[in-house]
């Protein structure tokens, strides 16, 4: 390789230069192409370089990373990268995927995992009845905080993914991680990065967030499904504008929505905000600074914030709660082609108690603005348990069609 081979450079800009020029020497210096594979496979468990050499790859274009598996070396780090993620062989270029070392790389992934797990079954101290019988490493969250306190000094490694890891493993795994909260324990947290999570996962993720520098864990632990991400429910997305190339977004603030954070998401296009109540969502003026974004769900308690704000805005698909708020803006917004709204806030017959639910009723001039848009080519979704539709739906004027289905209400330009 060269000094100016992209993922040479990368992977030195990861590792810093000494050390991965070291690495892809010793490397290169197999005689061969499968022995390079073997001898990578060989290597002792290093969580932190086999997750630079996962990101380096998954990040090369598909030609530089094409180009650079024509070296020896090259195979030797795709090995390592797969033992971080054993996916990023599925992604290899058309050419390369048949190739019998990609075969020999995914035992060798498999068998590495099987090794780091085979002690964490007798890792730990003696159970204290005298027999000498290890404590197994946590296998659910609720375990772990007692085994740290017990464990002081443990090796983050005893948490990294394994062949077969049940899911709740897993999560005791990633609350683990997160308590240790070092560079040790992120580099193997680095190994559970995936384009999506469960629920159940995005909790413990969110746990650990704040624990770590919280741009250098959204890259790593959100980066891999930039292009539509769901983060579910948190209290804040500090350090989101670290993932680049983020095209979708879905959030559900519980605490402060602060959306401010977005302002660097520059490519975003796609984004789905709900402010839970208590969340205090009041500003949505970052949304004005996304050149890109054309669908906008933006739900629940938003009565805090100037919802003017999205005049001018490029959006052509928007889900809104108005909360009764003045929606004169709406006739503002030049590329609206689909509008879904709640205009008021009311309880739902089939979740909420209207007892202890608070109304906030309907704007009055929310009605002619509707029909507005409607005669001007919008498609507007009401829906019909807000008691103010009903009315107005029985009383929609010649050029409008209106149709009921499924608990909405359609409005179209007449045809």
């Amino acid at each position: 390789m060269t000094d100016a081979d992209p993922v040479q450079a990368a992977l030195e800009a990861a590792l810093g230069a000494e050390r991965a020029v070291d690495l892809l020497t010793a490397l290169d210096n197999y005689s061969n192409q499968p022995n390079a594979v073997k001898g990578a496979a060989k290597r002792p468990s290093d969580p932190e370089l086999e997750s630079a050499a996962h990101r380096v790859l998954t990040a090369a274009s598909p030609r530089d990373l094409d180009d650079a598996l024509d070296s020896i070396g090259m195979w030797g780090l795709l090995t390592l990268a797969a033992r971080a993620d054993a996916t990023i062989l599925d992604s290899l270029p058309g050419s390369r995927a048949d190739n019998p070392k990609v075969a020999a790389i995914r035992r060798a992934a498999t068998k590495h995992h099987k090794a780091l797990a085979a002690p964490t079954a007798a890792a730990g101290s003696s159970s204290g009845d005298g027999t000498g019988t290890a404590t197994a490493v946590p296998t659910k969250v609720s375990e772990v905080a007692a085994w740290l306190k017990s464990h002081p000094e443990a090796d983050p490694a005893l948490f990294a993914p394994a062949a077969g890891q049940r899911a709740a493993a897993r999560r005791a795994a990633l609350r683990a991680l997160g308590s240790l909260a070092t560079p040790q324990a992120f580099a193997v947290l680095a190994q559970y990065a995936a384009k999506a999570y469960s629920d159940a996962d995005l909790v413990e993720l969110h746990r650990a967030w704040g624990r770590f520098d919280r741009r250098e864990f959204a890259a790593t632990m959100f980066g891999p499904g930039a292009a539509d991400l769901g983060l579910g429910v948190c209290s804040t997305i500090e350090g989101i504008g670290a993932v680049t190339g983020l095209r979708g977004l879905g959030v559900i603030f519980e605490k402060q929505a602060d959306l401010s954070p977005l302002t660097e998401c520059t490519e975003l296009r796609v984004l789905q905000v709900r402010a839970t109540e208590g969340s205090h969502l009041e500003s949505i003026a970052p949304l004005a600074q996304l050149p890109q974004l054309r669908h906008l769900e933006l739900t629940g308690e938003t009565r805090g914030a100037d919802l003017g704000q999205l005049a001018g805005t490029p959006i052509e698909q928007l889900e809104l709660a108005l909360e009764g708020a003045d929606g004169s803006f709406l006739s503002d917004m030049p590329q609206l082609r689909g509008l879904k709204l709640s205009g008021g806030r009311e309880p739902h017959p089939a979740f909420d108690d209207p007892t202890t639910f608070e109304t906030l009723p309907v704007h009055p001039g929310l009605t002619e603005v509707i029909l507005g848009l409607v005669r001007g080519g919008v498609t507007v979704v009401l829906y019909q348990h807000e008691s103010w539709v009903p009315p107005f739906a029985a009383t929609v004027p010649d050029g409008v069609a209106a149709e009921s289905a499924h608990g909405y209400l359609r409005l179209n330009p007449a045809r």
